[in-house]
């Protein structure tokens, strides 16, 4: 590892990378004393064309496309001899090298970037940033197309073994192996909600032996940013969903936690009463109102407990699903309980799964003597009619809806598949989001 000379630089330091709202460049002076990675993250990106201005011709440097890299400075195109500053500070520091932020739609565009070494993920980056003098002058993006490969249509984000996966669905190819966030002891992931501009990931999370606790029995969700790849908790409950315009969340959740009449001194009981909505709209959630039941269930088993919720097409409604079978609907205005009215359809056989237009897609095990003998079947919401889908799958089986609540994805072991494909996984199937 090669030791790196402590540097002054003034540089007009603005941040390139999207996601940030600054407009004012400001005048810093930048200390940077750090050590060098290792070769095999070395950057390899090549400094663009020299230019006198944003509009001038010039050739794109991707080379670094795909890739995790630290922002070290930006300086705006616009401002005089700003090419020229920013390779002054890349040639201070071994290993940099200037690119030119509009040839990667994942940073905002018309800077000069100063940016240093490769990794394979955001947290990678963050780790190693973490390690700088100052902080504040480094900072991890990814080169591409955009703040994640999610964003292309086609792409989904698979759990396989204990790794986030970024596949094609339609060829089963693995785009990106992402750090293996589900990898914690004694820790269960649970239903998976991808944004619709794919900035972040949020999923539940429930933990062994929480049976002894009244925060760990809800579970709680967590949000992974797939512009940072930093993981931060949301909040306690379950089952998150987002609305197909991106601006909402409803989370499923406790309000009461109860004795377990088994070993009422130890274990606790905390039945799901309560959706609670957030608006995501800001960047971070923000919780904005909560919906309960007129009265709340006092087991697992009691038919009145909140099981399952999901957006309408419209985002502006909820489904929400009962222990009972019975669906009802609750619009973002509703001041009432969420069972107060008739519901919008009763008798629902089977584990609610995944919603796409008047069409509820359950999962249902008619075949208990089997082992992998679930079925999962469409009930159309309207007429009440069963369309049986994909019959005796191997295990459990997931099932989701896409972001635009258009199409399904569907899998279970090492299978997983749409409509119009199917593709094998290298470990096994722990959720998926489309």
């Amino acid at each position: 590892m090669k030791q790196i000379a402590i540097i002054s630089v003034v540089a007009l330091i603005l941040a390139a990378c999207a996601g940030s709202d600054s407009e004012t460049s400001t005048t810093v002076t930048t200390s940077i004393s750090t050590t060098a990675p290792p070769a095999s993250t070395t950057t390899t990106s090549t400094a663009p064309e020299t230019t006198t201005s944003f509009t001038a011709v010039h050739t794109p440097s991707t080379a670094a496309w795909g890739t995790w890299t630290l922002i070290l400075a930006s300086i705006e195109t616009g401002a005089v001899g700003g090419e020229d500053r920013a390779q002054e500070v890349a040639d201070g520091i071994e290993g940099s090298a200037v690119i030119f932020s509009s040839d990667f739609p994942s940073l905002n565009p018309g800077f000069w970037v100063v940016h240093w070494g490769e990794f394979e993920s955001g947290s990678e980056a963050s780790n190693w940033c973490a390690g700088l003098a100052n902080a504040l002058t480094c900072y991890p993006r990814y080169l591409g197309r955009s703040v994640s490969p999610l964003a292309a249509d086609g792409h989904a984000m698979v759990v396989d073994g204990q790794a986030l996966v970024i596949v094609d669905v339609e060829t089963g190819e693995r785009l990106k192996l992402m750090d293996p966030y589900f990898s914690g002891d004694g820790m269960g992931i649970g239903r998976m909600a991808l944004r619709t501009d794919a900035a972040a990931l949020y999923y539940a999370v429930g933990f062994e032996d929480s049976w002894y606790s009244c925060d760990y029995s809800d579970g709680q969700v967590w949000r992974l940013d797939l512009g940072f790849g930093t993981v931060t908790v949301v909040g306690s409950g379950h089952s998150p969903t987002i609305s197909p315009d991106g601006r909402w969340m409803a989370v499923l959740r406790s309000e009461q936690c109860l004795p377990d009449p088994e070993n009422p001194e130890f274990w606790v009981l905390t039945p799901t009463d309560t959706v609670v909505l957030y608006n995501l709209s800001t960047g971070m959630p923000i919780e904005t109102r909560r919906w309960s039941l007129a009265t709340p269930p006092t087991s697992y088993e009691d038919p009145r407990m909140i099981t399952w919720a999901d957006w309408r097409s419209d985002s502006q409604a909820l489904l929400v699903m009962l222990q009972a079978g019975d669906l009802f609907e609750v619009g973002l205005d509703q001041e009432g309980p969420i069972n107060e009215g008739a519901p919008a359809a009763g008798g629902i056989r089977g584990s609610p799964q995944a919603l796409i237009g008047e069409t509820l897609y359950i999962v249902r095990d008619d075949t208990p003597e089997e082992w992998g003998g679930f079925d999962i079947v469409a009930v159309d919401l309207v007429s009440g009619a069963e369309g049986e889908v994909i019959t005796q799958t191997v295990g459990w089986p997931y099932v989701a809806a896409d972001t635009t609540r258009t199409r399904l994805i569907w899998g279970s072991d090492t299978q997983v598949g749409t409509a119009t494909s199917m593709f094998s996984l290298e470990n096994y199937l722990g959720g998926f989001a489309w």
